[in-house]
């Protein structure tokens, strides 16, 4: 019984690399599409990897103790995660939202979060406003949490994702460490949208330092700026972000950025599925309809792209991935 588990940080990473082969060869691809499939990770996302370190930092860096909370400003998969592993370890967890799918709802509040949509706190949402200034949100937060903890004797610590090198560093450790292992190092591209920054950076830097000729492209989805990167995209409706510090600390952490539209997005992750038996979520699609784009170009012919599937369908079926529309052959 030496392979018995016994924690759920323990069935997090070691995800596999899949090649769209049929796929590729619908589209006629001189390039190998491989994707990372982190959707296998326990709680569904690759966020699971930055739930475990982040915690763990807080840990190992700060005072925090049970019965404190954590606070995550996430619309998305990292709240899920942070969630279920801070109330396994627990800490109490409260996600700051603007407005996220009704599946991410259900799942928050299984794993005991507490959920402040703005709607309903006209005081945290005047300083949402701050989002576009540089993060400054998240120093309003700390801020409206201090003193809330005068108020109700609960010690609060907030979770700057965007800025936590705990983010970063995981990335770069274990899950790039991994798609070097399984592709011996042979990545000549490697596709990935910006979110919090710590997935561009961390993988990008430990697959350029095995191939330092390795292209890394960015997707965004911004069409009415499309010069800009901003950092949470906008696929699933969520709010404008500026650069997350692990992206503009960095000299050239990118060589391009790339718009992809939504609906690009959409129709990708529904073709998957037909071709390979494996839903994806939106971002997923968003970074093999670029990845596609690129295969088709006679440049990168025998190259090999690797891109991150970041979850499945589940969280999304309550919003148009699913629409009919997207589904046709």
């Amino acid at each position: 019984m030496a392979n018995i588990k016994t924690s759920v940080e323990q069935l997090i990473g070691n995800t596999p690399i899949l090649e769209l082969v049929n796929y590729e060869k619908k589209h006629d691809l001189k390039a190998r599409i491989l994707l990372k499939v982190e959707s296998v990770n326990v709680l569904g996302s690759l966020k699971d990897r930055i739930a475990v370190a982040m915690l763990d930092w807080y840990e190992r860096e700060t005072d925090i103790k049970p019965g404190d909370t954590i606070v995550e400003s996430s619309s998305g998969n990292t709240a899920i995660a942070m969630a279920a592993i801070a109330r396994k370890r627990g800490y109490r967890f409260v996600n700051v939202a603007a407005d996220q799918t009704a599946e991410r709802t259900a799942l928050l509040k299984a794993y005991g979060a507490e959920i402040l949509f703005l709607a309903d706190y006209p005081d945290i949402a005047a300083g949402f406003a701050l989002l576009n200034e540089n993060y400054k949100f998240h120093d309003f937060l700390r801020d409206y949490f201090n003193k809330k903890s005068e108020t109700d004797g609960r010690k609060y610590y907030v979770n700057p994702q965007w800025m936590n090198v705990a983010n970063r560093q995981v990335q770069h450790d274990v899950t790039g460490q991994e798609i070097i292992r399984d592709t011996d190092g042979q990545v000549d591209v490697f596709i990935g949208g910006i979110g919090s920054g710590g997935s561009l950076r961390g993988i990008g830097d430990a697959l350029r330092e095995v191939n330092p000729n390795l292209e890394i492209v960015a997707f965004d989805s911004t069409p009415e700026e499309p010069d800009s990167l901003v950092g949470v995209h906008n696929i699933a409706n969520t709010p404008k972000f500026m650069l997350p510090d692990h992206i503009s600390e960095a000299e050239k952490p990118y060589d391009r950025a790339i718009v992809v539209k939504k609906e690009e997005a959409y129709k990708a992750s529904n073709e998957i599925a037909k071709t390979e038996g494996i839903f994806f979520g939106v971002s997923t699609g968003a970074a093999v309809h670029l990845a596609t784009q690129l295969a088709k170009q006679p440049e990168y012919e025998g190259k090999t792209i690797v891109a991150i599937a970041y979850d499945d369908v589940l969280k999304y079926l309550t919003t148009d991935l699913i629409n009919p529309i997207y589904q046709e052959d």
